[in-house]
């Protein structure tokens, strides 16, 4: 018969920021260890608030299916001697299992057949299992940082306060450390703290209404956007949308009280972005803005309380006093660091450590200097000047009191103290833009300058990690070097800039290695092929991501991965021209050519020693489409070279028809594979063809 799970696993505040994989990860766990373990289910959901998270399973099984279980033993191999009796091997294991030898099966692993011993094992009760499995169920959630208390050794994102276990209607008694199961849940901590008893989800769910609590994140998500819209409408403006800062507060609240503040006038002459940083990043309130074009920000905000109270008004009053008290610590820094130029805080970076064995951001900002410029020229960009005096005032702002304080405002105080400081539009602009994407698919930079300037500075970070071994694992990337590459990508993409990668990151680590004197220049090869691979690998990725064909993008990358531009469009013509119908042919004929001069030497062609009429007429349809491919590759047209190319097939079906390429005399051999090999290396111009599928 099949029943109902509910755990409930109760707790101080858990921070918001753990909520949403934590939820995840209590239905996955459960999903697994419920299977593992042959009890069947219906349904499994999971639901957190900052204060509980709860597992709801339905129509699970009261009983383990019975089954046959394998216990592995020795290999065949030895598992019997030359007469075919058992070797010591095969009774030990027979006789540890209680089993007789002539009762052992042989099964297929992955080493190889083994004897193995098959018995049969009764199902036991779920009640008798949940004993065992929720405990390690909650045990083995894992956060970014957990805690202990008390004097255990168990450890979770918050002290567990109570734990509920019900199923089928009875408690399931377990305990983590001094903390016991029990049929009881708790509502809202301050407006029903009293404990309730569960039989069944109905009386839990009732029980959290009346508590006032809405155990739903999606539905607690909801309502709040939903009373932030409402209240920002009634004022006579819109919520700013951040569905990031929604979130966020969904995980905050158990019970969602949507109310409004107000703040002084006179600080909306700070900059905009200052004070929405403030009131979201610091306070998690809404900001309002007006329902015009442009979004002029208002003198008001939207929080969400917790709790309701007796007087809204004395919740909203003690919040404008923060904000109040947040927004004059920033007029003051603002005022403060107007008082002098931007150019003269570049003096202070030269106490601010950027990596520890590679210099300050000082030093960092002298390199901007060098590649921005290098980039900038090689892009044409005039003035060249203009490149130049973003990158000197690039880092500028991080020695600002603001920057300091609200580190979130980096480079956008650099465009606002610039312009104070009488700098262009331009070049006030690249500061702030030096910094995008801030996420994969986040807004690019807009301008010339910006854009060079964040290749630069993006460049240069990934660079100096390389070089200091601080690389990305599979679970660390604390500099967002992955984020850096895609962002290079992206502009390089958006903005169709032909440029050598592996160029730039030769100039930029070798700005590196001059600058900081204990570094040598003999391992930056090994650095460079490491630092190219990872761009490879985040750029195969987003081809892949966009709809590309996976082999067709490891067959152009593979070819040549230098011009990021170059290569999309090389993937995006041999994407459309292996959907020809005679492709499949061509593809064939062309590994056949890679797959026989592979580990072949490869020489000059000399025609004096043709044999046979379908060498010279091969070799003459070579020159012939090469001299065609290569005013189309100078053109970048690679649909139109592919085209030409595809003329080589039936010459090269025929010469291999009639020509023994591995023949016995050496010099005929030898020429026959150094023609194949300019064949080879004419298709290699676009894509290594051997890795398509056909």
């Amino acid at each position: 018969m099949a029943k109902d799970l509910i755990l409930e696993i109760g707790t101080e505040e858990i921070p918001a920021g753990f909520m949403r994989d934590a939820i995840d990860k209590l239905s996955e766990s459960a999903s697994r260890e419920l299977s593992g373990n042959a009890l069947a289910y219906g349904n499994i959901s999971a639901y957190g608030t900052p204060r509980r998270l709860t597992l709801r399973v339905t129509d699970l099984t009261d009983k383990q299916e019975n089954r046959s279980v394998e216990f592995y033993g020795p290999p065949v191999r030895i598992a019997f001697d030359e007469k075919g009796d058992p070797t010591k091997a095969t009774i030990g294991f027979a006789k540890s299992q209680g089993v007789d030898v002539k009762d052992l099966v042989t099964v297929t692993r992955d080493k190889g057949e083994v004897l193995a011993a098959v018995k049969k094992v009764k199902g036991q009760k779920t009640e008798k299992l949940l004993k065992e499995l929720l405990p390690g169920i909650i045990t083995g959630l894992l956060f970014r940082k957990s805690m202990k208390w008390g004097d255990g050794d168990a450890v979770f994102a918050r002290p567990i306060r109570w734990l509920l276990a019900v199923y089928g209607g009875k408690t399931i008694h377990f305990n983590i450390e001094e903390v016991k199961s029990s049929s009881k849940s708790r509502g809202h901590r301050f407006m029903s703290p009293k404990p309730f008893t569960v039989s069944g989800w109905e009386d839990y769910a009732e029980g959290l209404e009346k508590g006032f609590v809405v155990l739903d994140q999606d539905k607690r998500k909801g309502i709040i956007e939903k009373g932030i819209n409402d209240l920002a409408l009634k004022i006579g403006g819109t919520a700013l949308k951040d569905e990031e800062l929604l979130e966020t507060v969904s995980y905050l609240v158990e019970y969602p009280v949507i109310l409004k503040g107000d703040f002084d006038e006179d600080f909306l002459k700070l900059p905009k972005e200052v004070l929405i940083s403030v009131m979201k990043n610091h306070q998690k309130y809404f900001p309002v803005l007006s329902r015009s074009e442009g979004g002029k920000l208002l003198r008001h905000f939207i929080f969400v309380a917790g709790t309701k109270a007796r007087d809204d008004r004395v919740v909203s009053k003690g919040n404008e006093r923060v904000i109040r008290a947040r927004f004059t610590d920033a007029r003051f820094f603002y005022n403060e660091d107007k008082n002098t130029p931007l150019e003269e805080k570049n003096i202070r970076l030269k106490g601010m450590v950027f990596l520890s064995d590679l210099g300050t951001y000082y030093d960092k900002t002298e390199r901007l200097k060098t590649i921005a410029g290098i980039i900038g020229g090689q892009l044409g960009i005039e003035p060249l000047t203009d490149v130049i005096r973003a990158a000197a005032l690039s880092k500028a702002d991080l020695a600002t009191q603001m920057v300091f304080e609200f580190p979130e405002l980096q480079g956008t105080m650099g465009k606002y103290y610039a312009l104070l400081s009488g700098e262009k539009d331009v070049v006030a602009r690249a500061l702030e833009e030096q910094y995008m994407p801030t996420s994969r698919d986040g807004a690019l930079p807009e301008t010339e300058i910006g854009s060079v300037l964040g290749i630069a500075d993006k460049l240069d970070t990934i660079s100096a990690c390389f070089i200091s071994g601080l690389v990305p694992t599979g679970t660390s990337d604390p500099y967002a070097l992955r984020r850096h590459a895609i962002g290079i990508i992206n502009i390089v993409l958006d903005k169709n800039y032909h440029l050598s990668i592996n160029g730039l990151l030769r100039e930029s680590l070798a700005a590196i290695t001059d600058q900081a004197h204990g570094k040598s220049r003999d391992s930056q090869d090994n650095i460079l092929t490491e630092i190219s691979g990872f761009f490879k690998e985040r750029f195969r990725n987003i081809m892949i991501s966009d709809g590309f064909p996976q082999d067709v993008v490891e067959a152009a990358i593979s070819a040549e991965f230098d011009d990021i531009v170059d290569v999309k469009r090389r993937i995006e013509a041999l994407s459309e021209f292996r959907r020809a119908p005679d492709f499949d042919s061509l593809g064939i004929a062309f590994k056949r050519v890679v797959n026989i001069v592979k580990g072949q030497p490869k020489g000059d062609v000399s025609d004096t020693l043709f044999v046979e009429p379908v060498e010279r007429e091969l070799h003459q349809s070579y020159i012939d489409t090469r001299e065609k491919v290569d005013g189309k590759m100078t053109e970048r047209n690679y649909k139109e070279a592919l085209t030409i190319m595809k003329t080589l097939k039936d010459p090269v079906d025929k010469f291999f028809e009639h020509v023994l390429v591995m023949d016995e005399n050496v010099e005929l051999r030898k020429n026959r594979l150094s023609m194949l090999w300019e064949i080879r290396d004419l298709f290699f111009r676009i894509a290594d063809f051997s890795k398509l599928s056909t």
